[in-house]
């Protein structure tokens, strides 16, 4: 038994890579395919185009250059270094983000060990790496697993440095944390748990010149990169709608009025799809465990932190549930901390005298966790398949057009299509399918139309193209999806 606790921590490493491993050969393809086919399309365009981290592009560039207002593409640059070295797979992308996840929850194990002890970070390591959305997104071809790891590195040195106030540890820190906020500028709400420890260390944090000199650094590179990113979107128009405030995805306050917003964030999304009801019920139990180590506020902090980004954003977080991701660290310490009060593995049967009731309905929330997960994990790659429709697609435009030929992707505006097909061009949604919006792409140099027949909503728009079909040539129109070459 002591072994086995001296390798639990390597155990759970290894079952967190084992779990990531399925599909991880697989394309780009089924749910959040479109959030993953712009990250690997400018993986793929750092490796073919322009080997520059500054100049980040996207495959719906219609007549420009390309260049995207977004976050610090870091990650997709990474990969796009392997493809130079390995050649283009998105298998490499996969690969590099189960990396990111196994470091993660192997850097959640630290943090809790140094904050709480030993047996509350196994757990809460444990139930990190087996909820549903963090197996799911923990093999993606997105950047969240790096942002997220950046964020429990960032932390963990940051409590290394007020506890042992060696430089290495404060200047550790600050690089974690400002990837983090490069890679996705809300982990800038970090800030509450960094001014915590900030707190506990200092006491009056406003007169430290440390503080101003972390928070100063942070702040201008992030707002370095931010200003270039808005740049590049004056010389092409192309954004990832970062500053749309009260439009698209932050700002807003109708949604913050809704019954439905909370429902639909805190209990479908959070409860329901991340931690999965069972764990929900343990980390509310969690919240109302007593703190009894020195630095463990830092945990409320962060939730708090997180709490107060789903305010600031509440339409992004309706939109995508991998905006709450960052939720489910201080989540899963929480969770960990009820079940290292109430069960130690290598000693079950002392555990169980003590707390029957307790150990048995732990054990029951846990087999639910488990079964919950891999059932919610089965829904959620069933779309993945390679039966889709997009990959038949691929093999006929490859046939018919040349690679400097552009097409019009009528696809919900999902660039899933353009980037299989290996193709520049435009995305659309399906009410687009109209004369006026087709010339005007016909004149920027547009040879193509493609798209699934299924994204048509009503019979206007099969009208519409039918009569595209008739004044155009017809590549290939069959049950799922057409290719059309215009005149």
């Amino acid at each position: 038994m002591t072994k086995l606790k001296n390798n639990s921590v390597y155990i759970i490493l290894v079952f967190t890579l084992v779990i990531r491993l399925y599909h991880i050969t697989f394309p780009v393809i089924g749910w959040h395919s479109w959030r993953q086919a712009d990250t690997a399309a400018i993986a793929r365009n750092f490796s073919q185009e322009e080997q520059n981290i500054l100049y980040p592009q996207i495959d719906w560039k219609g007549d420009t250059e390309g260049y995207v207002e977004s976050e610090f593409q870091i990650y997709p640059y990474l990969v796009s270094l392997l493809y130079e070295v390995i050649g283009i797979n998105e298998f490499f992308g996969r690969l590099l983000s189960v990396i990111f996840s196994v470091f993660t929850v192997y850097g959640i194990y630290l943090l809790v060990r140094k904050v709480i002890n030993e047996h509350t970070a196994l757990w809460s390591a444990f139930i990190y790496a087996v909820l549903p959305l963090n197996i799911f997104f923990g093999r993606a071809f997105m950047p969240e697993p790096a942002m997220l790891m950046c964020s429990v590195y960032g932390i963990y040195f940051f409590v290394k440095y007020v506890e042992e106030d060696k430089m290495i540890n404060f200047f550790l820190s600050l690089l974690f944390i400002t990837l983090a906020a490069l890679i996705k500028l809300p982990e800038l709400y970090l800030g509450l748990p960094l001014a915590y420890l900030c707190y506990k260390k200092f006491g009056n944090i406003f007169i430290q010149w440390r503080v101003w000199l972390f928070a100063f650094t942070v702040l201008l590179i992030v707002s370095a990169w931010y200003y270039h990113a808005h740049q590049l979107f004056l010389q092409t128009g192309l954004t990832f709608s970062i500053w749309n405030a009260g439009k698209d995805k932050w700002g807003m306050i109708g949604p913050l009025l809704t019954v439905k917003f909370y429902n639909d964030i805190f209990f479908k999304s959070i409860a329901e799809r991340h931690l999965t009801y069972p764990a929900f019920i343990v980390f509310l139990l969690g919240l109302f465990r007593k703190r009894q180590y020195n630095l463990e506020r830092v945990f409320d902090w962060w939730l708090l932190g997180m709490i107060v980004f789903i305010f600031l954003a509440p339409q992004a977080h309706l939109g995508q549930e991998y905006y709450q991701l960052p939720f489910n660290i201080p989540a899963s310490v929480f969770i960990g901390k009820v079940f290292a009060s109430y069960i130690n593995i290598s000693k079950l049967t002392t555990s169980f005298r003590k707390s029957k009731f307790a150990v048995i309905f732990l054990g029951l929330c846990l087999f639910s966790i488990l079964i919950l997960s891999f059932l919610r994990m089965q829904n959620f790659m069933k779309s993945e398949t390679m039966e889709a429709a997009v990959f038949k697609m691929a093999i006929d435009v490859k046939e018919c057009s040349g690679k400097e030929e552009k097409f019009i992707t009528f696809s919900d505006n999902n660039p899933a299509i353009l980037y299989t097909i290996n193709r520049k061009g435009w995305v659309a949604s399906s009410s687009e399918l109209n004369d006026q919006f087709i010339k005007e792409r016909e004149t920027k140099g547009a040879a193509f139309i493609i798209g699934e027949k299924s994204l048509l909503k009503n019979n206007e728009e099969r009208v519409n193209l039918e009569k595209i079909k008739d004044e155009n040539t017809i590549i290939k129109d069959t049950q799922e999806y057409f290719i059309i070459k215009l005149n």
